[in-house]
This record gives structure tokens, sequence and C-alpha cells, in this order.
């Protein structure tokens, strides 16, 4: 899987730290599709791609 799919990617700030989330679909080869989420820090990967759906937990939805 690359980097370089499209995700979603949203801007918070948690204790005056200013964090970037990003979360995608992944399709697996057998059509199994789930989401993924990312965090960075001025632009450095802190959590790597994670099984799971963050944006919900920050009141954010997907369109």
């Amino acid at each position: 899987m690359s980097d370089h799919q499209h995700c979603i990617e949203h801007i918070t700030v948690i204790n005056n730290v200013e964090y970037t989330l990003q979360s995608r679909t992944v399709e697996l080869d057998d059509g199994q599709r789930h989401a993924e989420y990312r965090v960075l820090l001025d632009g450095d990967e802190i959590k790597g791609w994670t099984r799971g759906e963050i944006l919900p937990l920050f009141g954010i939805g997907r369109s």
C-alpha cells in the first residue's frame, strides 16, 4: 500500500500542539475495505498508518 493514496487531512490542536490527522480507505486485493489513519507533527509521522477511523473522535465526518 502506498502512502500516496487519496486521504482526508485535518489539522487539530491538542494542548497547544498542532497535529495533522490523515484518514484513508484501503481496498485489499480480495475487495474488502477498511479505514486507516496516521498522525503527523510538523510533517513527520509520529503514528504510522493504523487500522481504524479517527476523524469521528474529533467530530469530523466523511463526506
